[in-house]
């Protein structure tokens, strides 16, 4: 296993990857009937989403599927649409994408989005504090309600693990757990308690 392709969210025309996720699930491709599967190493899950904050709206702006993955129950391939739009090959790795897409996402909660990677990602996703510039925002039934800029709290957290005042929230790399704990996005990866 690798690290992996992150989701994008577009904040402000600027792309940041995905890095914490606290609140409602974010989109489900197997929700709409569209079943992924992995496409190489670097995307297990079989699906890329890239969202956008236009209007303070968050929105699906593109999905990727793998090779793999069905549409109501159709192998992806050409011809087939998603939400209406039709994918188009994506070459060398058989993935196809689906863009521009504008499905709403009914999403509350939190989420952090970072971008300018600071220290790569070893396995799974980067979480916030490997990046220079961490927007946190806030949304509710899928509106932004609050953008905070979070990387200076990102940056003292970063300073603690490099300078191991604090651990790894993510553990040791040879310990139970290490590689499944990377795979997820939750806020605790990027602000250990006591760290908010």
């Amino acid at each position: 296993m690798t690290a992996q392709i992150p989701d994008t969210i577009d904040i402000d025309g600027c792309s940041h990857a995905l890095a914490a996720v606290d609140g409602d699930p974010l989109f489900d491709p197997v929700e709409h009937d569209l079943i992924p599967g992995p496409f190489h190493t670097a995307c297990y899950r079989g699906y890329v989403c890239s969202y956008t904050t236009e209007n303070d709206r968050l929105a699906l702006r593109e999905l990727t599927l793998g090779p793999h993955a069905t549409v109501a129950g159709r192998p992806i391939g050409r011809g087939v649409t998603v939400f209406g739009t039709q994918v188009a090959e994506n070459g060398d790795d058989g993935s196809f994408t689906a863009a521009p897409l504008d499905v709403a996402v009914p999403f509350s909660g939190r989420l952090l989005a970072g971008r300018d990677l600071i220290a790569d990602a070893d396995m799974g996703f980067a979480p916030g504090w490997k990046y220079a510039h961490v927007v946190e925002l806030v949304l509710d039934a899928g509106h932004v309600v609050a953008r905070r800029d979070r990387s200076a709290d990102v940056a003292g957290v970063r300073a603690s693990i490099l300078d191991r005042v604090i651990p790894d929230p993510d553990g040791d790399p040879r310990g139970a757990g290490w590689v499944r704990r990377t795979f997820t996005l939750t806020y605790d990866r990027t602000f250990p308690p006591g760290h908010r």
